[in-house]
């Protein structure tokens, strides 16, 4: 039974090592070496390439940046069909990732305005409570257009506007808005 326990214990503390290296990794520094490497490989198959060139042609007296653009575009004449394939390639693979980048960005946006009407949500129902239950006072709207803040107490006792208008709150809590005439019309609530 010992012996199991210490092979269980052994697997344990594996995992756990194994785990911890794997969370350690440093990627971007992996990423450097993997580019740093594709450059020394493509570094010595352009010096490989001059060296055959020179060979072959005898020609050792011209730079090697000229022998280079030589061979460059000797083999984009010769190999017009590859090139144009490569370019093909390319192409595809810019569309590609500017789509990435503006579904990415569509779906920031979309995040970020859901975030931005959650919280304006939130500060409206913040300012109904505060109204409503603090303040006590509702939101309402008049026939002429305009929302009036009225309060929820003291009914059948009458309230003036700062523009003049005339309010009566009934039994039921329902506000009505009178002309100048004594004509009363009931007023709906506001934002409900």
């Amino acid at each position: 039974m010992s012996a199991f326990k210490s092979c269980l214990l052994a697997l344990t503390l594996g995992f756990i090592v194994s785990q911890t290296a794997m969370a350690q990794v440093d990627y971007i520094g992996y990423v450097e070496q993997l580019a740093a490497e594709a450059g020394q490989r493509a570094q010595y198959h352009e010096q490989e390439a001059i060296r055959l060139y020179r060979q072959q042609s005898g020609d050792w007296s011209t730079p090697d940046q000229q022998v280079i653009a030589y061979l460059v575009a000797e083999s984009r004449r010769q190999n017009p069909g590859w090139y144009a394939n490569l370019r093909q390639q390319e192409a595809n693979f810019q569309q590609q990732q500017s789509q990435y980048v503006a579904d990415r960005n569509q779906q920031m946006d979309s995040s970020f305005n859901a975030y931005m009407q959650r919280s304006q949500s939130e500060y409206q129902a913040h300012q109904d409570y505060v109204r409503g239950s603090i303040w006590e006072r509702g939101l309402y709207a008049g026939d002429n257009g305009y929302v009036y803040e009225l309060p929820y107490y003291q009914p059948y006792q009458s309230y003036e506007a700062n523009d003049g208008s005339q309010f009566m709150q009934d039994g039921y809590g329902d506000y009505y808005q009178y002309d100048n005439y004594g004509w009363g019309t009931q007023m709906e609530a506001y934002g409900y």
